[in-house]
């Protein structure tokens, strides 16, 4: 399922909120830097999907305590995406 996420969308996984900081994607694959308020709140998420019950999951993810190391990963996948 391809979905669509904008920059300062807001989701919750659990207890956990997420906020999207950027987003990008492809016809088949999507990338985006989310914010969270636990440790390593910084994840780098490959392929978000939306499941039925509306929440969220991702094919994989990198988790940073920099914001700066998180958008380095970003954009390294990111030049593979497109």
């Amino acid at each position: 399922m391809n979905i669509t996420m904008m920059k300062g969308d807001k989701f919750r996984n659990g207890k956990i909120q997420y906020t999207v900081i950027e987003f990008a994607s492809s016809r088949f694959e999507n990338i985006a830097i989310l914010k969270r308020h636990t440790y390593c709140p910084y994840v780098v998420a490959r392929d978000i999907t939306k499941k039925p019950d509306g929440t969220y999951t991702w094919a994989w993810a990198h988790y940073f305590n920099s914001l700066g190391n998180a958008y380095a990963d970003f954009e390294e996948r990111l030049l593979r995406l497109i």
